[in-house]
């Protein structure tokens, strides 16, 4: 088995490469009946991405099975429940990631756990494979045991400091061939390049037309910039604008572009916050305020008044199967919680990217993604190493095609990191 490794800037083409390369395969070692493609990423958003990837590759006929590397461990771990136990993994939760991935990894490095996926999938595809932590590589370390691996990872974009010296990329440099890529495929544009070469190289970045900082001292200023990016250059083109901290700035920016329309008389202009499933399911539950245990009554009439039918839909099934199946009447609150977790992540696992239109995202958010025009919101507080602030602002400009303009709300920003 080999493993084959694309790395390189973002908008380079390494998930191009991945599907370029994973066609060849194809053609040359057709699948066999009944088997699929297993591809892994570690972000719901890179999962859809690289699943809309995957539907259009030629001879594949979506005979793939896309999914995150947790919900990979988590199916793996159910299925061989008693051997997890055996080794030491018994009781484990769903929400209890990290553990979750040790149990998979050590279940597949079992050489009947590996033939057995192996059987049904073949072939391996790994996104974004830089954000993966020791227990999800080692995972990933075993399948390629028995399966055909391709890898796309670049280790500047991986944004969590924990993972300093990144364990999937220290790994994949001696794991087989390595295609460095070079040759930027989301944009052409000369300013959006040489900004986003200096910010990774450490270097200052300059600001010109189609890449610009301004300093924006405060939410209506900030405002003003944003509003009128939007009314020149957002009408029907797909427009993020992306922070790295949702903090109060950001907030009052957004808040400010909602409710003002400027001198010009650009505005007001609603972008709605993108938020993850696990900050959704945490504030709809928060609205329920349920006791330590509730019967299955107080419940429903809890659910009835709620403003997310298909989250208390999936309660009130689940509700509903415990006392058809065990006679249970009385739940705790932490297991409603749990099944309103799981209703948003199932959501979020069915859901298509969006289109054009203007949304409000962290820079964790925009990850493997591409907007027409990126606005960037850079509060006075940003926490952090100077290389991650780069790292940071890197990953935002480096979603724009066409333009990006960056809003800094404190002076002394400029002169230091990512600026400076």
């Amino acid at each position: 088995m080999t493993v084959q490794t694309f790395s390189g800037g973002a908008g380079c083409g390494k998930t191009f490469r991945l599907m370029q390369v994973l066609s060849e395969y194809l053609i040359a070692t057709p699948l066999r009946e009944g088997q699929k493609v297993l591809a892994l990423t570690f972000m719901h958003g890179s999962r859809r991405r690289l699943e809309e990837r995957l539907d259009l590759v030629g001879g594949l006929n979506r005979r793939h099975a896309c999914s995150t590397v947790d919900s990979f461990a988590w199916r793996l771990v159910r299925r061989w429940t008693t051997l997890a136990s055996q080794l030491g993994f018994g009781g484990i939760g769903a929400d209890e990631y990290e553990r979750v991935s040790e149990a998979a990894g050590a279940l597949l490095e079992h050489e009947v756990v590996c033939r057995w996926v192996a059987t049904t999938y073949p072939i391996l595809l790994v996104d974004e494979a830089q954000d993966l932590t020791v227990g999800r590589l080692r995972i990933v370390v075993a399948l390629s045991k028995k399966l055909e691996v391709l890898v796309a990872a670049d280790e500047f974009q991986c944004l969590d400091e924990a993972l300093r010296p990144n364990p999937a990329c220290s790994w994949l440099a001696q794991a087989g061939p390595l295609e460095n890529l070079t040759v930027p495929r989301r944009t052409e544009i000369a300013e959006l390049l040489l900004a986003a070469g200096a910010i990774r190289s450490g270097t200052a970045p300059a600001s010109g037309k189609l890449f610009t900082v301004a300093l924006t001292a405060n939410a209506a200023l900030a405002g003003t910039w944003l509003t009128h990016a939007l009314a020149w250059y957002g009408t029907g083109k797909k427009v993020a604008v992306i922070t790295p901290t949702l903090g109060l700035f950001a907030k009052a920016v957004i808040g400010w572009v909602g409710a003002n329309t400027t001198k010009k008389g650009n505005g007001p202009y609603n972008v709605p916050w993108e938020r993850s499933e696990a900050v959704a399911a945490d504030e709809f539950f928060r609205t329920l305020a349920l006791h330590d245990s509730s019967s299955i009554l107080d419940i429903a009439a809890i659910l009835g008044a709620s403003t997310d039918s298909r989250a208390a839909t999936d309660v009130t099934n689940w509700m509903d199967t415990q006392r058809r199946t065990r006679g249970r009447e009385v739940f705790t609150g932490d297991e409603i919680c749990l099944i309103v977790r799981k209703s948003f992540s199932d959501r979020r696992r069915g859901q298509r990217a969006a289109g054009d239109g203007f949304r409000a995202m962290t820079v964790h958010g925009a990850k493997n993604r591409e907007f027409d025009n990126v606005i960037v919101l850079w509060p006075a507080a940003v926490g952090g190493s100077d290389d991650q602030k780069r790292r940071l602002l890197y990953n935002a400009v480096t979603r724009a095609k066409h333009r990006c303009l960056v809003l800094v709300q404190a002076k002394q920003s400029i002169a230091q990191a990512p600026f400076a």
